[in-house]
């Protein structure tokens, strides 16, 4: 009987050490524009940065696993990388049916985010439940979610258009085109400094959600099987509010950022003159 069961157990094993061995460096990506979770690096275009990309990278260094922090394109192209197993993790992510499909969700969640509707300055309207948005047109971004109660409230109750970034929200809204649109209250307020638009805006003060933020290992990685001991680093942070530290510092990051864009855009349109 043991000359049975002793193979087996060193198979199984062996499997568990290959499909580790095989993960030789975590791909790790995010949604470009949601400052401060995660985007796009101005002064490193191949790279995503933010509070959420730094926490994942907190965690692999103290478990001694490589990675990289990769912009692999707009958001929804990122999302089906992770379904088709081309990227390892989304660090930063909302949670909901349709995702959990192809992913498999870190808990605790890292962090809360309260999503907003944005107006153009001076048109606020009355917004105390979603059905006061019925008969308005909005905007959203294509691929963002924003909780699975109002997801499908939106599909089934009202009128939005999908778009693919703030910018385009924005010029819809200025125009005329939308009533109102939905974004992250952190990153749509960041995106209006960086675009020069945060006095045209503003935001009703109820929150559409107010949605966690999970870390999210693709079904198809082999790296998922490090998903336990990443939740247990992960609590840790938490427990010791890191994330809000990693806001703060990202935060500050951005704004930097965005005030050297505006800087370069200014210098470039006083040397066209």
């Amino acid at each position: 009987m043991n000359k049975v069961i002793f193979p087996v157990i060193i198979a199984i094993l062996f499997a568990g050490l290959a499909n580790a061995a095989e993960c030789r460096k975590v791909i790790i990506t995010s949604d470009p524009e949601y400052p401060p979770i995660s985007w796009r690096d101005p002064e490193n275009p191949k790279k995503i940065i933010g509070v959420a990309i730094e926490l994942s990278e907190m965690a692999f260094m103290e478990m001694g696993i490589a990675f990289e922090s990769k912009y692999v394109g707009p958001w929804e192209r990122a999302l089906r990388n992770a379904e088709y197993g081309e990227v390892d993790m989304i660090a930063g992510i909302y949670l909901n049916e349709k995702r959990k499909r192809y992913l498999d969700y870190i808990f605790p969640s890292c962090m809360k985010d309260p999503s907003v509707i944005f107006v153009m300055k001076g048109q606020t309207f009355r917004f105390e439940k979603w059905e006061d948005l019925i008969g308005l047109t909005g905007g959203i971004r294509i691929g963002d979610s924003y909780g699975e109660a109002f997801d499908k409230f939106e599909k089934e109750k009202l009128t939005i258009e999908r778009v693919k970034s703030f910018n385009i929200l924005f010029q819809k809204l200025h125009h005329g085109r939308n009533r109102y649109f939905v974004y992250g209250l952190y990153p749509g307020l960041a995106y209006a400094e960086e675009l020069g638009v945060r006095d045209k805006l503003e935001y009703l003060s109820k929150p559409i959600a107010d949605e966690n933020i999970y870390m999210a290992f693709s079904k198809k990685s082999m790296c998922k099987t490090y998903q336990e001991i990443f939740g247990k680093k992960l609590e840790k942070y938490i427990e010791n509010r890191i994330p809000e530290i990693l806001t703060e510092k990202y935060i500050k990051i951005w704004k930097k950022q965005a005030e050297s864009g505006l800087k370069k855009q200014h210098d470039l349109k006083k040397a066209a003159n």
